[in-house]
């Protein structure tokens, strides 16, 4: 029987996430030397941290999956440089979208964890919501997917291979640059000033279930965006809605952040 293992960028993630004490002192003899090349020994312990986590046994036998397939990457990957694959541009704007994404989960994680989000915040955002709800009018809340993109041109392609009947959920879990892409590009439900603008100004006007006609941009990369669900705005109790409630001041937190950055930034 073969043993599966976890083995992808989003695990080393979650291994980086636990935070443990006992990663940072790992040994630093490699794993192995491939074409003298070392494979790092805290890569193995990261990398059986994330297995662990999706609940494997740590084991000789995971580790020597591991190990081998630790020594088959690093074949492949010194093959795809020998062949010139790492210069080639789509390859260099892959690769940045990657940086990026693993740079802007972790600054942001680094922000919260300086200043965590307060029990006082995740009120204010309640009674917020509640006096929305009150205020007469007849708010609604937005069921948002996305497929994020490098270019304009990638998210048109992307908007005719909609068009022509492929799923949008599946183009978004092999095709968007965005985290959401696990989800099949799904942002969840969210009121309209809880979107980006540019794009929340183009979802209150659609049908539930369709897609802009349009890529939308965002900073340097494009959105095709879809409508999942729209419907009234309720809100559950404070304690019902903690998970929603941690969301939207995580949202607003971040737009905070990077208006901040925008402010004191240089953009011609």
């Amino acid at each position: 029987m073969t043993l599966r293992v976890c083995f992808s960028v989003l695990a080393l993630t979650a291994a980086l996430s636990l935070g443990s004490a006992n990663l940072a002192s790992a040994a630093d003899a490699p794993v192995a030397v491939v074409n003298g090349v070392p494979i790092a020994a805290r890569l193995m312990d990261l990398t059986v941290q994330a297995n662990l986590a999706r609940g494997q046994k740590d084991s000789p036998e995971l580790r020597d999956a591991l190990k081998q397939e630790f020594i088959a990457r690093e074949l492949l990957t010194q093959e795809a440089k020998k062949r010139g694959l790492d210069k080639l541009p789509a390859t260099q704007d892959a690769l940045l979208g990657l940086t990026q994404n693993l740079m802007i989960e972790l600054v942001l994680k680094d922000e919260f964890t300086q200043n965590p989000i307060t029990e006082a915040e995740l009120k204010a955002e309640y009674e917020r919501q509640v006096k929305l709800l009150k205020s007469g009018g007849d708010p609604q809340e937005y069921q948002v997917a996305v497929i994020v993109q490098q270019s304009e041109a990638d998210a048109r392609s992307i908007q005719g291979a909609i068009k022509s009947g492929q799923s949008f959920e599946q183009l978004a879990k092999t095709k968007s640059i965005d985290p959401s892409k696990d989800n099949g590009g799904d942002l969840g439900w969210r009121l309209p000033d809880q979107i980006t603008p540019a794009i929340s100004n183009v979802v209150v006007n659609l049908s539930p279930g369709t897609v802009a006609a349009a890529p939308i941009q965002v900073g340097p990369f494009w959105n095709v965006v879809k409508l999942v669900g729209k419907r009234a705005f309720q809100v559950p109790s404070f304690e019902a809605s903690t998970n929603q409630l941690q969301a939207a001041v995580s949202q607003t937190r971040r737009m905070a952040l990077l208006k901040k950055l925008s402010a004191s930034a240089t953009v011609k």
